[in-house]
């Protein structure tokens, strides 16, 4: 069974030679047009295809008694016919600048691939009549994890296999969008080169007073190393000189990315760090 032309459709033989309906039946199914055929046989267009939501009821249902593994062919033909590579995350990932790191092109291509097949998956996921209609039901883990591990191959993807480890890594992916697609290993790497007046400066933008939000925490940490932004050490309240805090590389003044920085602010150890920085301060002013 396959999708064609955005429906679900059961193959002639498969009716015929399955034993689903005599052939003489399927005749005046056609001759009275009770079903939906949605491509004639014949030709190099292949055998008939047949819309499998016009079968009569109780022959949709012995479809499923005939093949019990239908309904997650079902849901492995929707995510195929679904499935759109997503060039806003190839953008992402093949732009160092924007995803923090410089990813080797295959590495780049398999997030990219991920991705599109996670979009795919929320894409059923909230669309509830379809989810009714593929599942018989509300939307299973199960049979989309085995459908994502069946798919592997054709897509390329490196997801996780696991049920629980590929909703964990849907949801992460709702959360924090493309770079939590990135290995942590890469993470760590850019952890290492991040020095500890670096993390000062960003710790001393992260308690000013207006909180700026993270994608703000770049542009000021830009306007800081200029000589734009007064920056205080959020632990003496000294004024911080950008010309002992501020690195250079590759001949020009280093600023780490928006996923750089916010790699680090989501660390468990940061984010305790500021909250007591936070509250020290709030004494203090009190």
């Amino acid at each position: 069974m396959e999708y064609c032309r955005g429906t679900y459709c059961i193959s002639y033989p498969e009716l015929i030679d399955g034993g689903i309906v005599s052939k003489s039946n399927y005749d005046n199914w056609i001759k009275r047009d009770k079903v939906n055929v949605v491509r004639r046989g014949g030709g190099s267009g292949g055998c008939a295809l047949i819309a499998l939501d016009s079968l009569p009821d109780k022959y949709r249902a012995k479809v499923e008694e005939v093949y019990p593994d239908s309904r997650q062919a079902h849901v492995e033909a929707w995510i195929k016919s679904n499935y759109k590579r997503d060039e806003e995350a190839a953008a992402f990932f093949h732009n160092p600048k924007k995803c923090g790191f410089a990813l080797h092109p295959d590495k780049a291509n398999e997030y990219t691939v991920n991705a599109s097949v996670i979009n795919t998956c929320i894409k059923l996921y909230e669309r509830s009549a379809t989810t009714q209609k593929l599942f018989g039901g509300e939307y299973s883990w199960g049979m989309m994890a085995t459908a994502i591990e069946t798919l592997r191959k054709k897509f390329g993807h490196t997801l996780p296999a696991s049920t629980l480890r590929f909703r964990k890594k849907v949801s992460q992916y709702k959360a924090r969008g493309y770079s939590s697609l990135i290995s942590g290993k890469f993470g760590n790497q850019c952890a290492r080169v991040f020095t500890k007046k670096e993390e000062r400066i960003i710790e001393g933008i992260v308690v000013l007073e207006n909180k700026p939000w993270n994608k703000n925490v770049h542009d000021m940490y830009e306007m800081f190393v200029c000589g734009e932004l007064d920056i205080y050490d959020p632990e003496t309240g000294e004024l911080m000189d950008p010309e002992d805090y501020a690195r250079e590389k590759d001949g020009d003044l280093w600023v780490p990315s928006e996923t750089t920085i916010n790699n680090f602010l989501n660390k468990p150890s940061t984010k305790l760090r500021i909250n007591r920085l936070l509250r020290d301060i709030q004494l203090m002013a009190n």
